[in-house]
């Protein structure tokens, strides 16, 4: 117009200059060499990127790369196209001051910094880039030929580089920056590798729209959504037209939690005003986040969270167990401690409340999820950490039928093992974007929903605003890119492509909407309303902040020695320390069987993953490992894990394993009462006879039953016959590798060269089984031990007591002390307890005052949240009956197993005699 032309931008230059692009017939065309090293072709943005990278890497510039998340790995083909590079160098096609015949000829190697078992799934398929898994602990040595080294990004970094700069050369280096590389680490990393490597480039690969801890001293090439260019040049448009923000109109929930969390971040803010720090604070942040993402009613959300409890540094709790942390925190003032009184009254007021409610929270996500499945579409839920995937999942399947199994996924953001969907209309944004996880935001899908409660909606909008703007519109048509690519690089300065092509639409690309959907509350929930002041109201920005996790509490120690098993391996110079109680996996001829480590003995082959940090080969580890579609044989397990499901709530229905069978055989299906022993214990995939599953479904009152019976068992059918054909596999690649003509092996659907298998498997056999507690019990009490003196006191009344072989087990592995003590309690059981029930002759009170001359005391039970988790240590079997032990005596308080003794029991009406079931140290509980 006006007779002035438009200077080209950056996508015309492209398509002026590719033809110039080294390997460009490897980018665009050819799919047969992609396909020959096991990989998809890149699409048009990849590719793009690929070359751009390229173009800066020959000159020895360094780049960091993000790319949308994708189901296909970015990783293995750049790394592929790298190799390219230096080959085509080597053959004097490439003539630049880093690539060239005389660089190259000495330096054959491409370095990778990531996570190893992703690592080495990305690489498993490849040829020709010979992948190497470098141990910083066993040395390797120098190739006169190409290699691809895979290495640790979360081990010791200063040792590992410095065994590189011995052994290695490498023409690049790639650091997956990523969570699902290196995290938290690769930015230290980036900083310290061209210290060990000068002049080396270095191309950093991660997400787009990731937010970093700072930023990195690099050229930047942003893949936005809105970049994809086809060979006419014209842009693809971003992946989805909007994202929405949607709310329930949920009027009592919005308001508990608004005021909920304006009250916790007054009281973090007045302790940190003070200096105080609490690691009970973390606590309360915790059940503060718990009620504020609560997608399901708050029972099934406790239910759920039952069956995952677990200590260690991240622990799972219930709420009341968050609460009791918290009630142990104990102010400098006044005004906090008042105002930590008042959280603690409405978080208490709350839950209470929540018992029997259903939040407009969890309506919205089961309304989108049935209008999903009756549109014959697909629906993925995007939540937090996997235990609430599990949680939620469950739900909307018990809610919504078998309908939904295929049609409604639910997947963590959280954690390296976090995959994306495969092809789904919706995407449902669950949990708050945290920075952590705002980079999902790039998913594919044709609607993407951000789920928040109505007083969150303008944070949350400006949040997701900003990042569509800055990363799902194109790159600006003269910015960095056009830059980049002419080769106009600045000579003290780096190109961070930070500019977009200006919307016109519309000041905001998100739109906003409440669902008529208040939720079910049957005791109302009143909460006054919360009126912020002017000067706090930046108190939401914290709800947008990364979160501070709860690490484990001082109350729960290390696993002791008596939990403890300690096996030598054929071959291993380090033995391996597991806990007694372990499930794990081993090989048995071409068929895995699931036992606990304590009954593993001399002479079992044991798979071990050499890429795994705790080194055993677990079902999904195996599964993740072989299968070519990871994503569907996962969902398939997950459906066929659904039969222990039916198991467990058959078996607390019935109150007994013995009333279970009975129940069964009734049904005219004829089982062993050992055969569903074995079922209970989870020590089977699943029954051989369908039926089974069926009658269990339905006992478990499993909506549509029948047709989630034959569900299951057809997944269950797949996950045997995958276990099989893995295990028979794994047993002939094992025999072949060690020949040295075989350069590959099968497993599953997918080829292994032989480098890439032994770092991946190998099986090892038991050679010697060292169990520390029995040891050292036999050095401490060769004498005489708790043990003794019960034999010697069931000899004298034996028409009054029975110890139980399990009884017999725990004082065998007990180290208390006192002997006298407890040959005084088991006086009191004779002479106390056994009158009281025979024909009560002694009151409770009597009994009470004997144990308290020695001094002890009596509990009758532990509570319900206790028996449920540790449900195997507080119900016992006992004549083929189910019976519940939590009635003991308690000795002494110290958390010392040598001054500490707990002793269980139950009362048999039928042949008037005291059960000792277990007598020794203190069996667990939510605290320790």
């Amino acid at each position: 117009m006006n007779g002035v032309t438009e200077p080209p931008g950056w996508r015309d230059l492209v398509e002026q200059t590719w033809p110039a692009v080294t390997a460009a017939d490897l980018l665009k065309g050819g799919e047969a060499v992609w396909q020959a090293e096991g990989l998809h072709m890149p699409d048009e943005a990849e590719a793009i990127a690929l070359a751009a990278m390229g173009r800066l890497v020959r000159y020895g510039q360094s780049i960091a790369l993000s790319f949308p998340i994708s189901r296909e790995p970015t990783l293995p083909r750049l790394a592929f196209y790298l190799h390219r590079l230096r080959l085509d160098a080597a053959q004097g096609l490439v003539r630049s001051p880093w690539f060239n015949r005389i660089t190259v000829a000495q330096r054959r190697e491409l370095v990778v910094f990531g996570r190893p078992r992703r690592m080495l799934r990305d690489f498993a398929t490849s040829t020709v880039m010979r992948p190497l898994l470098v141990d910083g602990n066993k040395p390797f040595e120098r190739a006169e030929f190409q290699r691809t080294l895979l290495v640790s990004g979360h081990v010791d970094l200063l040792s590992t580089l410095e065994l590189l700069e011995r052994q290695s050369s490498p023409f690049a280096i790639v650091v997956v920056a990523s969570a699902h590389g290196c995290g938290e680490n690769a930015c230290g990393l980036l900083k310290a590798l061209p210290t060990f490597f000068p002049d080396v480039p270095i191309v950093a690969l991660g997400y787009t729209g990731e937010v970093l801890a700072e930023p990195l001293d690099m050229h930047a090439w942003n893949t936005r959504l809105g970049d994809c260019v086809y060979s006419t040049g014209a842009p693809m448009q971003a992946n989805a037209s909007e994202v929405g923000v949607v709310a329930a109109r949920d009027p009592v929930m919005n308001s508990f939690v608004k005021k909920l969390g304006y009250l916790v971040w007054n009281l973090k803010r007045l302790m940190e005003q003070t200096g105080a720090q609490s690691r009970e604070l973390t606590a309360l942040l915790a059940v503060d986040r718990t009620l504020r993402c609560l997608n399901v009613p708050f029972p099934v959300h406790e239910q759920g969270t039952l069956r995952r409890i677990r200590g260690g540094r991240f622990p799972v709790r219930l709420i009341q167990g968050w609460l009791d942390i918290v009630a142990r925190m104990r102010a400098r003032r006044g005004d906090i401690q008042s105002l930590l009184d008042e959280v603690l009254a409405l978080i208490r007021n709350g839950i209470k409340q929540l018992q029997e409610a259903t939040p407009g929270r969890s309506e919205v996500i089961l309304q989108l999820a049935s209008e999903t499945v009756d549109q014959r579409r697909r629906m993925c839920v995007l939540v937090g950490g996997r235990r609430e995937a599990e949680i939620l999942q469950d739900w909307i399947e018990e809610k919504l039928g078998p309908d939904s199994v295929e049609r409604v996924t639910v997947l963590p953001m959280d954690g390296a093992t976090a995959v994306p969907p495969q092809r789904v209309d919706l995407v449902l944004y669950g949990a708050p974007l945290f920075p952590s996880r705002v980079q999902w935001l790039g998913l594919s899908a044709a609607r993407k929903i951000v789920l928040c409660h109505p007083f969150e909606q303008e944070r949350v909008c400006a949040q997701v605003d900003r990042w569509w703007k800055s990363n799902a519109l194109p790159s600006a048509r003269c910015g960095d890119k056009l830059r980049l690519w002419s080769l106009d690089w600045p000579p003290d300065a780096h190109l961070k492509d930070l500019l977009v092509e200006e919307c016109e639409e519309s000041a905001s690309s998100v739109t906003y909407r409440e669902m008529d959907v208040a939720g079910h509350y049957p005791q109302p929930l009143r909460v006054a309303e919360l009126e912020v002041s002017r000067g706090f109201d930046d108190w939401l920005d914290t709800l947008l902040a990364e979160p501070v996790h709860a690490y484990r509490d001082d109350d729960c120690g290390q696993e002791s020695a008596k939990d403890l098993i300690v096996l030598h391996l054929d071959g291993q110079s380090e033995p391996l320390r597991w806990g007694v109680d372990r499930q794990i996996l081993r090989l048995d001829g071409d068929t895995f069987i699931l036992c606990l480590a304590r009954d593993l003995d001399v002479g079992h082959d044991l798979v071990l993953l050499g890429s795994s940090e705790e080194r055993v080969a677990t079902q999904r580890e195996l599964f993740d490992m072989f299968v070519q579609n990871n994503h569907g044989l996962q969902q398939t397990l997950r459906v066929a894990e659904k039969w222990q499901e039916y198991v467990d709530a058959a078996v607390a229905k019935q109150k007994s394993i013995a009333e279970l069978t009975r129940y069964l055989k009734s049904r005219k299906f004829e089982i062993t009462q050992g055969a569903v022993q074995h079922w209970s214990a989870g020590r089977v995939i699943g029954p051989q006879d369908p039926t089974a599953i069926r009658l269990l479904a339905e006992l478990a009152d499993v909506p549509n039953a029948s047709k989630m019976a034959n569900m299951v068992d057809n997944a269950i059918v797949a996950i045997r016959s995958e276990h099989r054909r893995i295990g028979g596999d794994l047993r002939k690649a094992i025999a072949m590798s060690r020949s040295r003509d075989v350069s590959a092996v099968q497993i599953g659907s997918r080829k292994f060269s032989r480098e890439v298998f032994d770092s991946m498997v190998q099986v090892c056999r038991v050679v010697r089984i060292e169990r520390p507690s029995e040891t050292q019990i036999n050095a401490l009490h060769a004498i005489r031990t708790i043990k003794a003196v019960a034999r010697d006191f069931a000899l004298k009344h034996q028409s009054t007591i029975i110890f139980t072989p399990g009884c017999e087990r725990s004082m065998s592995n007990s180290p208390f002390e006192d002997l006298a003590a407890f040959e005084k309690i088991l006086t009191a059981l004779v002479e106390g307890f056994h009158p009281m029930y025979a024909d009560k002759s002694v009151s409770l009170k009597q009994v009470e005052n004997m144990l308290a001359l020695i001094p002890a005391a009596y509990a009758g039970n532990m509570s319900a949240v206790t028996k449920g988790k540790y449900e195997s240590d507080y119900f016992r079997l006992y004549k083929g009956q189910r019976v519940d032990i939590s009635r003991h005596i308690k000795l002494k308080r110290a958390f010392d197993p040598r001054y500490t003794l707990r002793l269980h029991f139950h009362w048999d009406a039928d042949e008037a005699k005291i059960v000792v079931h277990h007598a020794g140290e203190h069996l667990p509980t939510l605290n320790n």
